[in-house]
């Protein structure tokens, strides 16, 4: 069992509960559920800031929504996942990246009305928490990809063009250093959070090699003290202090190079 929302269970692969029906490729009659899947959550990747893309960026954001729609697959189903204020050019560019995908998503030109909508921003001026997410109905992502420029306060911005107050930042033990900031990561979070694992959890599972290796150079790099010839000196209690990352042998040593940090057994 994957989880429940809204007292539906979702079924995975995996658990300790048997499901009694089986998927076949092919029906020769259609099957018709009378099921009305609840009306939340919404997570709502909105395109507002489409237009201050560079074609390779926009191709990337495509990208990313698909993956999140995966994502979304995963636990829950397609129409969780509303795309909004969506243009012409993102459709066509879709079809490009996924041709004849079946799917039901919700992608509309305009933004429908939101019953208690809550930005994801890196800049929000609250902290989002398990509460904050068991209290919302809507999670907005912006669908700001910056390759190759710098979007300055774009979520910010994004936030005012639709009218939404909140916005949460996402933090891992106070910092946002070593947060996934890629649409999917962020939506594979907040589901993860929503079915009862904590955010803590949700992101260091939904971390990418380069998210881990980021912080753990940061957690290096508080710890450590600079010797006499300028390089930094960790102790070993140190090191697996700030491995509460949990990452493997070879990334440590990684951080370690990157970090300009050597190892040595005592601080004098």
């Amino acid at each position: 069992m994957a989880g429940v929302w809204g007292g539906v269970v979702a079924l995975a692969g995996r658990g300790e509960e048997r499901c009694g029906w089986v998927l076949a490729r092919r029906c020769e009659e259609p099957l018709r559920l009378g099921f009305q899947p609840p009306k939340k959550p919404r997570v709502v990747v909105d395109l507002s800031l489409w237009h201050e893309h560079t074609p390779g960026e926009k191709h990337e954001l495509v990208e990313q929504i698909l993956t999140a729609l995966n994502v979304v697959r995963g636990v829950l189903w397609d129409g969780v996942l509303w795309v909004t204020n969506a243009p012409a050019e993102f459709l066509q560019l879709l079809d490009l990246h996924a041709r004849g995908l079946v799917h039901g998503m919700k992608i509309v030109g305009g933004l429908p009305p939101l019953s208690s909508p809550v930005v994801l921003d890196p800049e929000g001026d609250c902290l989002f928490t398990e509460e904050v997410a068991y209290s919302h109905d809507e999670f907005i992502i912006g669908g700001i990809v910056d390759k190759e420029r710098t979007a300055k306060s774009g979520t910010k911005r994004l936030a005012q063009r639709i009218g939404v107050e909140k916005r949460c930042r996402i933090e891992l033990r106070g910092s946002r250093v070593g947060v996934p900031d890629r649409i999917n990561k962020i939506v594979e979070i907040v589901l993860k959070t929503l079915s009862g694992v904590p955010l803590e959890e949700a992101i260091l599972a939904a971390q990418a090699r380069r998210d881990r290796l980021y912080r753990l150079m940061w957690e290096i790099q508080k710890r450590a003290v600079r010797g006499p010839d300028g390089k930094l000196r960790i102790t070993p209690e140190a090191l697996a202090e700030a491995n509460w990352l949990r990452a493997p042998p070879e990334e440590v040593e990684l951080a370690l190079r990157k970090a300009h940090a050597v190892l040595i057994q005592g601080l004098s």
